[in-house]
């Protein structure tokens, strides 16, 4: 993570945030895809609201990106749209069952999507801790490193809470 000279490396700092910026985009549609499966359901409600947080998170991104004077990346803003889209199409749950094998990818492709947005926070903080003149703030990221935590800890809850509908022969 240190340049050489002992600085940190902006430029590997930059890729690096806007690669996670990348996967928040389509992560924010993957949590409203979700909330979609579980129209009508209580958990349609849970889905929305992970959907808001992981959004506030990514403004949050984006104006740290900007705080540290770095730039985001015009190819991955053009990914981001993408991602976006594909998120509404919900690749991953097509048919929107909650009944179904798939709709277990889903809650697991969720929880890695979070486990990698903690894995995040996670080197900021250290980050941080190491360049406390870089302009990250540790007890932030150790924030939102929890709250990451917290989230995953509701889809997993959530895909304990539904797996007879899946798993049980009828």
């Amino acid at each position: 993570m240190d340049s050489p000279d002992g600085t940190l490396n902006r430029g590997e700092l930059q890729d690096y945030l806007n690669h996670h910026l990348l996967g928040s985009k389509s992560g924010v549609r993957l949590f409203q895809a979700a909330a979609s499966s579980w129209n009508g359901t209580q958990y349609e409600e849970e889905f929305l609201e992970l959907a808001r947080q992981v959004s506030e998170e990514q403004d949050e991104l984006k104006a740290l990106i900007e705080r540290l004077d770095l730039r985001q990346s015009v190819v991955e803003n053009a990914l981001g749209l993408a991602a976006e889209t594909a998120g509404r199409l919900n690749p991953v749950n097509i048919s929107r069952s909650k009944s179904e094998g798939m709709t277990q990818v889903e809650m697991d492709v969720l929880q890695s999507a979070l486990q990698g947005k903690a894995g995040m926070y996670a080197v900021l903080a250290k980050l941080a801790e190491r360049f406390p003149g870089a302009g990250l703030d540790g007890q932030r990221m150790r924030d939102l490193y929890q709250q990451a935590q917290d989230q995953q800890a509701r889809v997993r809850r959530i895909s304990e809470e539904t797996m007879d509908t899946r798993f049980l022969a009828s």
